[in-house]
């Protein structure tokens, strides 16, 4: 959701906040045209040194499309030419009430070139929302950890601590058997894949919480070793608090992971979590980073990517506790500075015209910047190796749930879409009478 009324302390703020949050989304709709071809070649041609998005070798467009969700997860392949994704949340209501949840089970494949979606037949996971995903590219993987389920419309959630493996070749699934004390049962935490030595999956917070009306935030950190199978716990030390809602990327050459912002166990009604953090994964160690300029505002449920060639962790999107909410922002932390400064980006949308109301926003609330993606979070996304190029798939915006698919130049600084989505834009963004932000 989107709120815009004053500063974060004001009551008539929170209150809107609060409620905007727990509905998560509105249940409007538009359409938009389909998406231009992209070209130009992949990570592993000439054009590595490049973020262009993956050249089309077959035929543009067509075929069918995955139902518009949120809460979704995905990777990208070894030829990094194709995203992976995995279930979600489809369920959508009208702003003011309570969402259902509608978890999907599905495993889709996009051929980023084309704009092609395919449908794989392929049994894995149980069906499942906020879960996370990360590519595993040496073994020509995607890794799928965590997540939460339920069958009925209330009631107990069941959370998640398996550990499933896409591989890209068969187009299949298998769960991989740990040993060890893993981690406790969670949703909404974040992985990434560290790929020195025999490799390894790192996994850090989430919510335990299984009656989805509270959140019960988690600080520890843990590591599957891929050698072994074996789970351990790391040493929590003076590390970050406890959290969900949170992104982590990671550095392979100076193997650091990156932690950015999130939301603690006020996370329904904000304010979100604002800071940075460092894990050295040869000490096994925090540390807190104290960046200069402008960050961007606390959020939740953003994408998060390291920029090798640029040295900079890239913020995507995302829920944020400001004016305008959902953001389709791109802001970068360039870490090679001493200290790490801030950046925004050039593009995406800015605020307009504020609301006192809650979940009730004029045509033009925001100065709507065409060239870049609806203002979305809960996201899925997938990124280059080097971090040059990636590309995102659906998540939730002020207008429901969205399907569509965006490739992002890190180079160029660029979005190009790649796929169009039959709903969940606002209004303006299609056409030029509009009474209201979705319709």
């Amino acid at each position: 959701m989107t709120f815009s009324s004053g500063p974060r302390a004001a009551v008539a703020f929170t209150v809107a906040l609060g409620a905007c949050v727990a509905q998560w989304v509105a249940g409007c709709s538009s359409r938009s045209e389909e998406a231009v071809t992209v070209a130009d070649a992949g990570a592993d041609s000439a054009a590595a040194t490049t973020g262009a998005p993956p050249s089309c070798v077959g035929t543009p467009g067509g075929g069918p499309t995955p139902e518009p969700r949120g809460d979704v997860a995905g990777a990208l392949d070894p030829t990094e030419t194709k995203l992976v994704v995995f279930g979600g949340d489809t369920a959508v209501a009208p702003c003011g009430d309570i969402p259902g949840h509608t978890h999907a089970g599905d495993t889709w494949l996009l051929d980023v070139g084309c704009g092609v979606w395919q449908k794989l037949d392929a049994k894995g996971p149980t069906a499942r929302s906020r879960h996370s995903m990360a590519a595993d590219p040496a073994r020509r993987r995607a890794l799928v950890f965590g997540g939460r389920t339920r069958s009925a419309t209330s009631g107990p959630y069941t959370a998640f601590n398996d550990v499933w493996a896409f591989d890209f070749d068969s187009q299949s699934w298998a769960e991989i058997v740990t040993t060890g004390a893993r981690p406790a049962p969670r949703s909404n935490t974040a992985v990434v894949v560290d790929p020195s030595g025999d490799g390894q999956l790192v996994v850090f917070g989430g919510s335990t919480d299984t009656t989805g009306m509270a959140f019960a935030p988690k600080n520890d950190t843990y590591v599957l070793d891929f050698a072994t199978g074996a789970w351990r716990a790391l040493a929590n030390g003076a590390g970050p608090t406890a959290r969900l809602f949170h992104a982590l990327t990671l550095d392979r050459e100076a193997r650091v992971v990156y932690l950015v912002s999130g939301g603690d166990e006020n996370a329904f009604t904000g304010p979100f979590l604002q800071d940075v953090w460092a894990l050295d994964l040869a000490t096994e160690s925090w540390r807190k980073l104290a960046p200069t300029g402008t960050p961007p505002a606390g959020r939740i449920n953003h994408g998060l990517v390291f920029d090798e060639s640029g040295k900079r962790v890239l913020v995507v999107g995302g829920h944020d506790d400001g004016a305008v909410g959902n953001q389709n922002e791109v802001f970068a932390l360039d870490v090679a500075s001493d200290p790490p400064a801030w950046k925004r980006l050039d593009g995406g949308d800015t605020l307009n015209k504020a609301s006192d109301k809650t979940c009730v926003f004029a045509a033009d609330f925001t100065n709507i910047d065409k060239a870049w993606p609806e203002r979305r979070a809960a996201f899925a996304l997938g990124a280059r190796r080097d971090g040059r190029g990636l590309v995102l798939f659906g998540g939730k915006s002020d207008c429901g749930l969205l399907s569509d698919a965006w490739w992002f130049d890190a180079t160029t600084e660029r979005w190009t879409q790649v796929k169009s989505t039959p709903v969940g834009l606002s209004c303006l963004r299609v056409s030029t009478t509009c009474t209201g932000l979705c319709g």
